[in-house]
């Protein structure tokens, strides 16, 4: 039986450790796998670009491979499904410029949000909603051609807000409505469990949809992002549940640094959730 593979998401550990410093960690500790976070990029502005330059050229020295990116997020998500033609277009091309830094930063997948509504002052709640639907699976066709382009897949993220994109039904829907090679799903662990959704029975459905992933906790209520195990997800399940679609790719880990909790528990941490995750996995 394959052995799981594991990664993280960077974020873990920078900017507190320095980029440089965050890649050896990582590699000291045996990860082969990382997602760049947007929050690397958030505050380059014009320099977005060097930025990316940047992080790539450094990350040369090291063996640790980019799985994954995750692309811009937060008003960028209303832009793109709003009811501005113009506005959609110009934050559809920034989308686009993130498969640009993806394929730069020699990643396998761009991880990004669905377009989410907002109500409008001339129409019902259900016809936006509908409309929404529609504009996602434009953007995931525009996406899937520039991401073929550059050779990199695009992951729809299922999101914490109960709109659509929320569920695996959702998710499917979208890829079956785009009926376009190059994409799949990012799964979200704590997003699922927040919004009560069974996550084992979540990964059963999408099944090789699956193509990116996000690990971490929570209660059940709120987006924590704690470590595996932290929270109230059956973790059994889970591992059993991508045992059973046989999935290939590296489980990404998702979860924050906790207040006041130093790198090297971090660390820590890092080494006993995964032992344990490997050995029911």
């Amino acid at each position: 039986m394959r052995t799981m593979e594991f990664g993280l998401d960077i974020w873990l550990l920078y900017p507190s450790l320095g980029l440089e410093k965050t890649l050896e960690t990582v590699e000291r500790e045996g990860f082969r796998y990382i997602e760049y976070p947007y929050e690397m990029f958030r505050d380059a502005g014009e320099n977005l670009m060097r930025r990316v330059k940047e992080v790539a050229e450094k990350a040369k020295s090291y063996s640790v491979k980019p799985y994954q990116v995750h692309g811009e997020y937060g008003s960028i998500n209303f832009e793109l499904t709003s009811g501005d033609p113009v506005s959609r277009e110009k934050a559809l091309g920034r989308m686009e410029e993130w498969l640009r830094y993806a394929s730069m930063l020699e990643a396998d997948v761009l991880v990004v949000h669905l377009g989410f509504p907002r109500p409008r002052l001339d129409e019902t709640y259900d016809r936006v909603i509908e409309g929404v639907v529609e504009l996602n699976v434009e953007i995931a066709r525009r996406l899937a051609e520039v991401g073929e382009e550059y050779g990199v897949k695009v992951a729809f993220e299922n999101c914490v807000e109960p709109w659509f994109g929320a569920s695996p039904a959702d998710l499917l829907l979208l890829l079956e409505e785009a009926d376009v090679q190059g994409l799949g799903v990012c799964l979200d662990t704590g997003h699922l469990n927040v919004n009560g959704l069974d996550v084992a029975g979540s990964i059963r459905r999408l099944g090789d949809a699956i193509i990116a992933t996000h690990l971490h906790d929570n209660d059940g209520r709120y987006d924590q992002h704690l470590p595996p195990l932290a929270g109230s997800i059956d973790w059994r399940e889970v591992l059993k549940a991508f045992r059973e679609i046989k999935f290939d790719k590296p489980l990404i880990y998702e979860f924050g640094s906790q207040r006041g909790q130093s790198p090297e528990n971090i660390v820590a941490t890092l080494r006993l959730v995964t032992g344990y995750l490997k050995s029911i996995g």
